[in-house]
């Protein structure tokens, strides 16, 4: 199989892709491309492993009505609020006064008590308080966008963020680095909503100009189990969590605290599976999608370019890949594609260095 070099991509400005972070996800402008290229215009757009929802966000912009499915709570979060932001800077400012009163009231009867060890050492008791109240009147009131943005400013170290000094990405403590002894305003109190505030403000810096009539659904849930009511899906672009090459619960385990998730540990086990687990649910994805694509349809699958065992011999997983879905697609062509050190969250990881692009079509 030739890999061909993947044409240079045109990156544009989309705040919304920047409400919080996620590893290992789908670029911007290689979603924007893939859906340029491939995607049937008029049409549904789907992504099964939505992630942070890069795709669906560029489908969305582009002018597609949009689905996307994805196991893990903060992934269904993350991307319902780049599908749904309030429609205005003015009416988000207005909903966040609101919920402020509410946040207020709430935090007379909110205690603390029960908030596990690891997550109060991340914060100071008030400011802990506050966030335990907002994240719950936000769950309450399914505000994916607004709540989408706290999580994108829960830990950091620096002054517009929530947290004790802590990296960003994964949430690791860094009091070594910033003692308080000699950081003494990096522990003190920080109030949500001012710093919630801002962050929407930010959001909102270059939001693209989309049309709120187009669908735009995501589903919680296993891709392979979910049934949707869809009758056609004419393009598919995913990139699965292949086999613990990132640990996607563990790197979020402070976010999913706060979104419900007591025992990220489980939830890594389902969505960074072993080989034989990503295998069989990759099988079982190809015969639900050759049921609901028709031929000539394109399904994109985007793969890390690592060596597995399959059939008794050491092979790369995207030839993997292919056998298994030869029975339903043919591949169309093939492009590589390195990821970059600045672009890796897990900086030094040597595991993947490049993703291979799979451009399937319906038989």
């Amino acid at each position: 199989m030739r890999l061909n070099n993947l044409t240079k991509i045109k990156k544009s400005k989309n705040s919304l892709n920047s409400l919080s972070p996620y590893a290992g996800k789908i670029r911007s402008d290689l979603s924007r491309y893939l859906i340029n290229k491939y995607a049937i215009k008029g049409k549904c757009l789907c992504d099964p492993f939505c992630g942070s929802g890069s795709v669906l966000l560029e489908g969305w912009v582009k002018g597609f009505n949009v689905i996307g499915i994805d196991l893990n709570p903060y992934a269904y979060t993350l991307s319902m609020g780049k599908l749904h932001p309030l429609a205005s800077l003015d009416i988000a400012e207005k909903r966040l006064v609101k919920y402020k009163n509410e946040v207020e009231k709430l935090i007379k009867n909110t205690s603390i008590s029960n908030i596990p060890k690891w997550v109060k050492d991340f914060y100071q008791r008030n400011t802990l308080k506050e966030l335990y109240a907002w994240t719950t009147i936000l769950k309450e009131k399914k505000e994916w966008f607004l709540l989408s943005c706290l999580l994108g400013i829960l830990h950091h170290q620096r002054p517009g963020f929530l947290s004790f000094p802590s990296s960003h990405g994964a949430p690791y403590l860094r009091k070594d680095k910033f003692p308080k002894s000699q950081f003494p305003e990096m522990y003190e109190y920080r109030d949500v909503y001012s710093r919630l505030l801002k962050k929407v403000k930010r959001a909102y810096k270059n939001i693209p100009d989309c049309d709120y009539s187009f669908n735009r659904k995501v589903y919680l849930g296993d891709s392979s189990k979910i049934n949707l009511p869809e009758k056609r899906i004419a393009t598919i672009i995913t990139s699965p969590p292949y086999m613990k090459s990132l640990t996607y619960a563990r790197d979020n385990r402070l976010r999913l605290w706060f979104l419900g998730v007591e025992d990220w540990k489980e939830l890594d086990k389902a969505i960074s599976p072993t080989p034989i687990i990503f295998l069989n649910t990759m099988k079982k994805c190809f015969e639900k999608w050759d049921k609901l694509q028709i031929k000539k349809d394109k399904c994109i699958i985007i793969i890390g370019d690592i060596p597995i065992k399959y059939s008794s011999e050491k092979i790369s997983l995207h030839e993997a890949i292919l056998d298994i879905a030869k029975s339903h697609y043919k591949l169309v062509t093939a492009f590589k594609d390195p990821i970059p050190e600045e672009k890796k969250m897990v900086k030094g990881n040597e595991k993947i260095k490049r993703e291979i692009i799979l451009v399937l079509e319906k038989k």
